[in-house]
């Protein structure tokens, strides 16, 4: 019987942060020492309570972060007690006190720690989810939380060391939870942290041999962008449901030859079909759509139905179709550059039918999902690997909002430029009508010729159309100009539908848009004229 993973937990409303933190940022734990009000901060609620909390707050004065936390701004500790932090700190640097610890490197070590386990972002336990939490630390890395021991606030696990003893301990500035073990920052890239656990021998052996242990295990890339991986790893006693114990098995089954660094090497193709260039906790996999894999021209099917996670369900039309899922004691562990999964099946190479989707310019973007890019940052068009835009001008490009209607409640601000261009998601084989969505109707929006691999495709794309014009609300004159109200099914955040505005319409580019084979495309708009245009979604609809 399968162990299905359970998608668990409520994300709630929080406001917006006040630190951007990430790679490459000043640190947003110095230099604050400011207070706000009268009330008690984190760092005084934690010195109120020296029985429990007195060493924490002697690691923060070391560092120089007390101050920071009682000062303006919304935070999250996780606060280990000192039944755990006592012993913890003469284990680590042979000293019975923090206040013996003088060495410069180990005070280092000691801010690595306090920031570990501190959030810039104020997350009660109801926002503890399965799989990543809402934002990163003060080290730039997600912390986890994950529901092991069953349902319930009191079974939360945190980065499968600790769990929460105490939790939404409320202060002016934030929360606090207290946990029952150190939580060890990030140091270790995704192929170390599955060799270590121990459990995936076999595919471990494969990523050596493919040269793909090295390749996943780079952190920073040439341009000094933090690179980030998801690994679907299949552990021995997996692959022995399939009849294969050991390395020299597995290469019989897949390998042609012993070249296993050979991209077309079959083994190295199944390797590679493994992984996925981006950071994806269970949370950030779609609840209907593919992830791109670092085998060019191949992509993993997701599904998510009734809190399961499907993986490459088979697309047979019979009564019992089959899948992959995760194992969820084994999945969602964090590394310095991503995270692994497990799974329960062999994963095999698995080529998916064609099928609706929605494909989202902003929230798709491996750097928003690991928070490098933000709403509202200014950045240029090398902040992102899968956009680009000339001038490459240093603007904003991402903006969301929950009043907007629009997919995921944002839009990709396309002013001011000659030609913008996007990677998709790897598009099943078939053929499509291809849309645009985005937020027009007005004399200040641009007019773009749109590109399909660098060919151009269907008429002048003007979002200076105001819908009275092309028969809005009326769909059969609208599809008959060539345009079609926005989606039902997406609303901003009290439930205003898209499809009752007219200057959020869809934008018919072609009927029959071919692709013959599995693989990503390019979309490249260029300015006829220029102007404003707040992107939403492509869409792309098969076509029987």
């Amino acid at each position: 019987m399968k162990r299905l993973i359970k998608l668990s937990g409520l994300l709630v409303s929080s406001i917006l942060l006040m630190l951007v933190v990430g790679v490459g940022c000043d640190d947003g734990l110095d230099d604050k020492t400011f207070l706000i009000s009268e009330e008690l901060t984190i760092a005084q609620t934690l010195d109120a309570s020296p029985e429990k909390f007195s060493t924490f707050v002697e690691m923060l004065h070391l560092t120089g972060f007390y101050t920071s936390l009682q000062s303006y701004g919304s935070y999250t500790c996780f606060v280990p007690v000192n039944e755990v932090l006592d012993p913890y700190i003469k284990e680590r640097w042979g000293v019975n006190s923090v206040g013996e610890i003088t060495n410069e490197e180990h005070i280092e070590e000691v801010k690595e720690l306090v920031k570990f386990h501190t959030m810039a972002k104020s997350v009660g336990a109801s926002g503890l989810v399965e799989g990543r939490m809402p934002d990163t630390t003060y080290t730039g890395d997600f912390l986890t939380s994950s529901y092991l021991l069953g349902g319930g606030i009191g079974n939360v696990t945190i980065n499968r060391e600790a769990k929460l003893l105490q939790y939404d301990i409320r202060s002016d500035n934030g929360y606090i939870h207290s946990i029952d073990n150190v939580l060890t920052p990030y140091s270790d890239p995704v192929p170390v942290v599955i060799e270590k656990a121990g459990k995936h021998t076999i595919f471990v052996e494969a990523l050596k041999k493919t040269g793909l242990y090295d390749d996943f295990s780079v952190i920073i890339g040439e341009s000094g962008n933090k690179i980030n991986y998801t690994i679907f790893a299949e552990t021995d006693s997996v692959f022995a449901l399939s009849g294969i114990n050991s390395f020299d098995d597995l290469a019989a089954k897949y390998a042609e030859d012993s070249d296993y660094e050979d991209v077309n090497n079959g083994l190295n193709r199944f390797v590679a079909y493994h992984a996925t260039a981006s950071f994806l906790y269970t949370i950030d996999m779609p609840e209907e759509g593919y992830l791109s894999t670092v085998l060019e021209k191949n992509a993993i099917k997701v599904d998510k139905l009734d809190d399961v996670l499907k993986i490459n369900e088979s697309e047979t039309g019979q009564e019992i179709e089959t899948w992959v899922s995760l194992v969820s004691d084994y999945s969602n562990y964090p590394a310095k550059n991503g995270v692994y999964h497990t799974v329960d099946t062999l994963m095999d190479i698995f080529i998916p039918k064609a099928k609706h989707i929605l494909f989202d310019p902003v929230s798709e973007q491996p750097e928003v999902i690991s928070k490098t890019v933000r709403n509202k940052n200014k950045v240029t068009a090398d902040a992102y690997q899968d956009v680009d835009w000339y001038p490459s001008s240093n603007t904003n490009r991402f903006l969301a909002g929950s009043s907007y209607k629009n997919l995921n409640w944002n839009i990709f601000d396309l002013g001011g430029c000659v030609w913008y261009e996007f990677k998709t998601p790897i598009l099943a084989k078939g053929k499509y009508e291809f849309l645009i969505c985005a937020n027009g109707g007005n004399n200040a929006r641009g007019k773009f010729q749109v590109y399909w691999d660098d060919e151009p495709i269907g008429s002048i794309y003007d979002l200076t159309t105001k819908g009275a014009n092309i028969g809005y609300p009326d769909s059969i004159a609208m599809e008959a100009n060539g345009w079609r109200m926005g989606l039902e099914s997406i609303t901003n955040k009290n439930g205003d539908k898209q499809s009752d505005q007219a200057n959020t319409l869809r934008r018919v580019v072609t009927r029959e848009l071919l692709c013959p084979e599995q693989k990503r495309h390019t979309i490249k708009l260029v300015a006829v004229k220029s102007g404003g245009i707040p992107l939403d979604y492509f869409e792309f609809i098969p076509v029987d």
